[in-house]
């Protein structure tokens, strides 16, 4: 034994020697080679932070304050779709931070505005969007202009021309002008030649003016039924020899209607559209705007091009008609549908829902304003706001045209002081509030997975805890959040552990009045501070609930909620409906969705967070733990809650996601994971969504 020993002690100390003589040798062993999954310094973002400026004008380039304006994707510009909303300020503007999935290229801007373009197409260029929406041009900056109708319907410009109105309907352009020289250059637009050179100036007051007598969304029948009343009148009578102009204020339809007229001596009415004046039915209709659609809408006009439709002696009345979706982008289509200010001659059978037209009298702008309605009233496919069509009548000399029956206009109203108009305030008895915009949308929620084995790896499939959410922010005319209100559902929970979910708000936690709507385990481990944020953070901090088993949960009492197949399908979860009140508003610059962090509780142990990558821990959160495990975070280098090979341990995308099943690696699931990952979030940013052949293993998916 001691023979023994003695050798290993000699063995070991000239196995010292040597390796002291060769450490002054050799250099040392290099770094340890690590096979990065992803860039430094990428934070696995499925969605990018667009800038979007946008300044709304009226056609004299003065701003247009008060605005209500709405972001949509492209592909859904329903009211409860939009993804942004915000007031625009005294010079106009509404500039705002707005988080989209990564592979969006374009926005659709609505100011929902009479007088602007609707549902304005914006390309995102460098991860920004700037515009000009109304103005002396229309529009300009990154807008991408609606196609004009080329529909394949051949134009009928003299069409329906029968014996000089005798036997039927002749269709004309005003004296003077045919199919051939009736249009400017491009032609295919349909914006009259004949217009006046000096076109109107279409001022904010009188905006106000017909935003709060015809506004968007809203109906004409539950707001001013009156304008529909069967004594109203809805044609331009005239009492003395006139020159009479229409102008074009705005259409907000997704039809390229045509707009004509007729005349008739007072208190005689032709009895049909047909038979001309033979049979007492209509002679003439002249075509004021052919293409009845707005620059950058479809058509040509701006808000303000004005035609003078002619000289007329007294007891001569005008009426109107509306050819829906007529314009061809090569003349009229005289066999569409149209609506007359002649109730008789609508198609609808009923005969409250056949009026199409309403006029009013402005006695402080003098002008005789009709807005158009160019659906069927009937079938549903009407919202009835009728401002699908809106322009106004003026007369040389002004008194010439009467208003007697004529609706007045509504000159607006702002109830609660707040610098929006009632009509368009969501809360227009409550001046500390103005409007409600929602993240991602109010109709769809966004997507947190996790992994809840940190500081170790875990098996990537991201669906130890899966949340769905959704924001509303309740703002006020300033663009300043007052309350906010969070939703929470519980999508999946693909783990034994019982994980908690918080969420660290961009302010302090003193800027929180209240807190309702958490949910506690009846084993808390959370500590609340009397204005219901957590205890002990510097920032504020929510818990909608320390427990996944408050809000979903299986029958058996069983683990792995909602991640294999072979188990039922939980769809009975209950939602955190957490709301958070600010003692003073907050700028909604600051309340951005970036600037959100949400976190994981591991198992109910208050210390063990796992944060999205790049995003600190919070004041509650173990630090001893950071850079153990497989953990990698640096927070010297602002660095966390990374591997690494840098890779997450939790992943948010801004719409849903369907994540793999238990124990299906989430680079096996998505087969593009791995070159998005590789690329910085640069290539395959649909990968995901994308359902294209190479792109997924369906069968990793958990569609139950």
């Amino acid at each position: 034994m001691r023979k023994l020993t003695s050798l290993m002690m000699a063995v070991a100390i000239a196995g010292s020697i040597v390796s002291c003589r060769k450490s002054t040798q050799i250099p040392p062993n290099p770094p340890e080679t690590v096979n990065k999954a992803a860039p430094d310094g990428f934070n696995f973002s499925s969605s990018k932070n667009v800038t979007v400026n946008i300044t709304l004008r009226d056609n004299n380039d003065g701003p247009l304050k008060g605005v209500v304006l709405s972001v949509y994707a492209t592909d859904n510009t329903s009211a409860d779709a939009a993804i942004f909303r915000g007031v625009s300020d005294a010079t106009g503007k509404i500039t705002a931070t707005i988080n989209v999935p990564a592979y969006y290229t374009r926005l659709i801007v609505d100011p929902a505005y009479v007088g602007l373009i609707r549902n304005v197409t914006v390309s995102l260029n460098n991860n920004a969007a700037t515009a000009v929406i109304g103005g002396k041009a229309g529009y300009s900056g990154d807008v991408v202009p609606d196609a004009i109708n080329d529909a394949p319907v051949a134009p009928a410009s003299n069409g329906g021309r029968q014996v000089n109105g005798l036997l039927g309907i002749d269709y004309v352009y005003p004296t003077g002008y045919t199919s051939a020289n009736a249009f400017t250059t491009p032609t295919n637009q349909g914006k009259p030649a004949y217009l006046e050179t000096t076109a109107d100036v279409i001022d904010a007051s009188l905006l106000s003016y017909v935003n709060a007598s015809l506004p968007e969304s809203q109906t004409v029948p539950n707001l001013h039924p009156e304008y529909l009343s069967n004594s109203a009148t809805r044609v331009i009578n005239i009492t003395a020899r006139a020159d009479v102009w229409i102008t074009f204020v705005s259409e907000g339809a997704g039809f390229q209607n045509t707009l004509g007229f007729y005349t008739y001596k007072t208190g005689s009415p032709p009895s049909s559209t047909g038979g001309g004046t033979l049979l007492g039915g209509i002679d003439k209709i002249t075509y004021i705007f052919p293409n009845a659609s707005a620059n950058g809408s479809g058509g040509g006009l701006k808000s303000g091009d004005k035609v003078k439709i002619g000289t007329f002696d007294a007891g001569t009345t005008i009426g109107f008609v509306l050819m829906q979706n007529a314009w061809t982008g090569s003349g009229v289509n005289t066999l569409s549908t149209k609506f007359f200010t002649q109730d008789e001659f609508n198609p609808e059978n009923t005969a409250a829902l056949r009026k199409h037209t309403v006029m009013l009298y402005d006695d402080v702008h003098k002008l005789y304003l009709l807005g158009f309605e160019d659906q069927n009233r009937q079938n549903g496919g009407s919202d009835n706001d009728f401002n699908d069509l809106v322009f106004y009548a003026t007369s040389n000399p002004i008194t010439a045209i009467s208003n007697s029956g004529v609706a007045v206009i509504d000159n607006g109203g702002d109830s609660d002081g707040d610098g929006v108009l009632d009509e368009l305030d969501a809360f227009p008895n409550d001046g500390t509030k103005a409007y409600i915009s929602y993240y991602p949308s109010a109709s769809k929620m966004a997507t947190l997975a996790f992994e809840d084995n940190w500081p170790s790896k875990g098996d990537y499939d991201l669906n130890d805890l899966v949340v769905n959410y959704r924001y509303a922010f309740t703002s006020n005319a300033s663009n300043q959040v007052v309350e906010l209100k969070g939703e929470y559902k519980v999508a999946a929970t693909g783990a034994s552990f019982k994980n908690g979910f918080g969420v660290q708000l961009p302010v302090a936690a003193s800027a929180v009045t209240g807190v309702t709507g958490q949910l506690q385990s009846t084993a808390p481990y959370i500590t609340f501070a009397a204005n219901g944020v957590e205890a002990g953070q510097s920032k504020a901090v929510i818990i909608p609930f320390d427990n996944p088993d408050l809000l979903i949960k299986n029958p058996d009492n069983s683990f792995f909620v909602n991640t294999r197949t072979d188990k039922d399908k939980v769809t009975n979860g209950g939602t955190a409906t957490v709301v958070v009140k600010f003692g003073t508003p907050v700028a909604s610059s600051t309340l951005t969705a970036t600037a959100f962090n949400p976190f994981l509780i591991s198992n109910m142990r208050r210390g063990y967070e796992a944060h999205l990558p790049g995003y600190a821990p919070t004041d509650k959160a173990t630090a001893s733990l950071l850079g153990q495990g497989d953990d990698n975070s640096v927070a010297a280098q602002g660095r966390y809650y990374q591997t690494k090979e840098n890779l997450p341990w939790g992943i948010s995308f801004s719409e849903g996601f369907s994540y793999p099943i238990e124990g299906a690696n989430i680079s096996a699931t998505y087969l593009h994971f791995n070159d998005w990952a590789a690329s910085g979030g640069t290539s395959y940013t649909d990968w995901y969504t994308s359902t294209a052949a190479g792109y997924r293993n369906t069968g990793n998916i958990y569609s139950k």
